[in-house]
């Protein structure tokens, strides 16, 4: 048994030695790799002692220039945000106009429109047809004015 005690604290003690020697190589690895991202890096501090130029410019593709023109139908504000389209819907007639707004601006169904306005469903779906013609020729007239 004394045999066994022995081999097991040899093996302790070497086991003990392969592993102090494993984590010595391994910190040493590491504080290598340290020293040498430390060779190519600079502080931050020392880059505010430079004026830089900025290096970002402002996109102005997306600026509107146009003022939004706000129209009221049946009590509710609808905004327009292009000069070219509000003009082309104030080319139309009140009863057409009132259809498109109520259809593409405020999202109420054919069927929801005829209730509101008092008429048929068919009549709310050939208003809207003939609006929307309308209205493509007009911006047509307007893009070729341009």
């Amino acid at each position: 048994m004394a045999n066994t005690e022995q081999y097991r604290e040899h093996i302790e003690c070497t086991f003990n030695a392969f592993y102090k020697i494993v984590l010595y190589h391994a910190a040493l690895e590491a504080y290598k790799k340290l020293r040498k991202k430390q060779q190519f890096e600079i502080s931050l501090d020392y880059l505010h002692e430079f004026n830089f130029e900025p290096v970002t410019t402002t996109d102005e593709h997306f600026v509107k220039y146009d003022e939004p023109i706000a129209f009221i139908v049946r009590g509710k504000t609808v905004i327009v945000e292009s000069d070219t389209l509000a003009a082309a819907l104030l080319r139309l007639p009140k009863k057409r106009r009132e259809v498109l707004f109520l259809r593409y601006y405020l999202g109420y169904s054919d069927e929801e429109i005829s209730k509101m306005c008092g008429i048929s469903r068919s009549a709310v779906f050939r208003r809207r047809k003939i609006a929307l013609h309308l209205m493509r020729k007009e911006m047509e007239v307007f893009e070729n004015e341009e």
